[in-house]
């Protein structure tokens, strides 16, 4: 396994968008952890809808996948490794679930990505004062989303995201169920928490 330098790694931790071009979250399970029905364990998860307009945002997630691959297998990257970033205008494995329909809201013009984790994330306001009532953040709403990217191997190969914390930029339109979240994040390893993360340093 390579050794990255500490740029690398600096690289595997992605911050959504800014206060003018929030993600949207959905699927919101970010105050009380749910049982996956595939790995057995109770994990924080949600989806995080990134509008294709904040290239920033999108550009540091696909280095940081890139990055997650080079330091699990170097140059000898495999074939078929699943990668997190799916786009919301295609159908199918690189698009959205077969129970949602391609380029429509809320997929329609983003990209989109899940994360989760067994431990809770930290979850703030504007001002980085901690939320901890469950109703102030729910599916629809516009936040940014600290994210750690991370490489897997076990019966499949791939890169995914741990859920580090989610900052409210504002309220949105809710967003209902449409599809079965388990089936969408899959049976892959956790990540591991990011040693010093706090809700405060998380966003600036």
């Amino acid at each position: 396994m390579p050794e990255l330098t500490e740029d690398e790694k600096a690289a595997l931790t992605v911050v959504t968008g800014d206060h003018t071009n929030p993600a949207r979250i959905s699927y919101a399970k970010i105050f009380e952890p749910v049982k996956n029905d595939l790995s057995g364990k109770a994990e924080y998860s949600a989806m995080f809808l990134i509008p294709k307009s904040d290239t920033e945002t999108v550009d540091k997630i696909k280095t940081a996948i890139k990055t997650a691959i080079h330091g699990k297998w170097g140059d000898k990257k495999p074939s078929g490794i699943r990668i997190p970033l799916r786009d919301g205008d295609k159908d199918g494995d690189t698009g959205v679930p077969a129970s949602a329909v391609a380029g429509a809201e809320p997929y329609g013009g983003h990209y989109f990505i899940n994360a989760k984790n067994t431990r809770p994330p930290g979850i703030v306001d504007q001002k980085r004062n901690e939320i901890l009532d469950s109703g102030q953040v729910v599916s629809g709403d516009y936040v940014r989303a600290s994210l750690n990217a991370f490489a897997y191997d076990n019966k499949s190969k791939g890169v995914s995201f741990g859920l580090n914390g989610v900052q409210l930029v504002r309220k949105g339109e809710p967003l209902g169920s449409g599809f079965v979240a388990s089936s969408s994040f899959g049976d892959i390893p956790m990540a591991v928490d990011v040693a010093g993360s706090s809700s405060d340093d998380m966003f600036t």
